[in-house]
């Protein structure tokens, strides 16, 4: 049977997809910024709202591991973001999916030990997997602002996903909670210095809702698998961009090109060898 945090990474996975899918419903009309501050907002209230659920022992350090972590991941969007408009996602993507893999599991390798030889062909598979899947079409671009943009994007990432680890057990949503609220900041200073509206239109703000219900399961179920398993839970919480590429072609017909689907045959051939190893 698989652990349980290689489990919950999968879930925490699954539920990122959704909270992009939701998103992306709601960006098509309002703009991504909107989508981000409501979403992160929301994701932060659900998050306090699990406190009274979950058996949570408020702890400061773990609090502040999260808020630590929420700056990785508002950062993290600053940065792939500006990536974009500088440069190409051909460059971005790949490289911050890259990054957001490698990182933790390295980090995690540190806590484990030195993992197996399964462990490191499953993961060189996932990568590879993940850079199949992200890897876009069309114009490159301006590749040295899309690799310094792209890097900077991965380790904020790599590190707010990585400091998780470092919470007890016992904090439960506390550290979601943290993460989220710090998030939200981040995106509100961001929106409104690029003089954009704060929340998005009414007939849009429904999926903005959804998007950040999933965002906080995403969180919480993550938090939970890394404190289990810190290895293969690292692995599996990173495997999103597989989800939204299948939901993007099964709800919005984005076209699949041959290389994404061996990306993402990689990539569960990958997860399988980690949690076998």
């Amino acid at each position: 049977m698989p652990p349980v945090g290689a489990l919950l990474g999968a879930l925490s996975s699954l539920c990122v997809g959704g909270s992009e899918f939701f998103g992306r419903r709601s960006s098509q009309v309002t703009g991504v910024l909107a989508v981000g501050v409501f979403a992160h907002g929301v994701a932060c209230l659900v998050s306090l709202a699990t406190v009274t659920v979950i058996p949570s022992a408020f702890s400061m350090d773990d609090f502040l591991i999260g808020a630590a972590s929420g700056i990785g991941f508002g950062f993290g969007m600053i940065l792939y973001l500006g990536g974009m408009l500088r440069s190409s996602s051909t460059i971005v993507a790949p490289l911050g999916a890259v990054l957001m893999v490698v990182i933790p599991v390295g980090y995690a390798s540190l806590l484990d030990g030195v993992p197996s030889i399964l462990v490191v062909v499953g993961v060189a598979l996932a990568v590879l997997g993940l850079v199949l899947i992200t890897k876009g079409v069309g114009v490159v671009g301006r590749i040295r602002p899309g690799l310094l943009w792209g890097t900077g994007a991965g380790v904020s990432y790599g590190l707010g996903l990585s400091i998780l680890m470092e919470t007890e057990g016992a904090s439960g949503s506390w550290p979601g909670t943290a993460q989220r609220l710090v998030a939200c900041l981040v995106a509100v200073a961001l929106t409104l210095s690029r003089r954009k509206v704060l929340v998005p239109q009414i007939g849009t703000r429904i999926w903005a809702v959804l998007s950040g219900v999933c965002g906080a399961a995403a969180s919480l179920t993550y938090i939970l698998a890394v404190q289990d398993n810190p290895l293969p839970a690292a692995v599996t919480g990173a495997m999103f961009p597989a989800v939204s590429v299948a939901l993007g072609r099964v709800v919005f017909g984005d076209e699949v090109r041959r290389s994404q689907g061996l990306g993402l045959v990689l990539t569960l051939t990958g997860v399988g060898a980690v949690v076998a190893g």
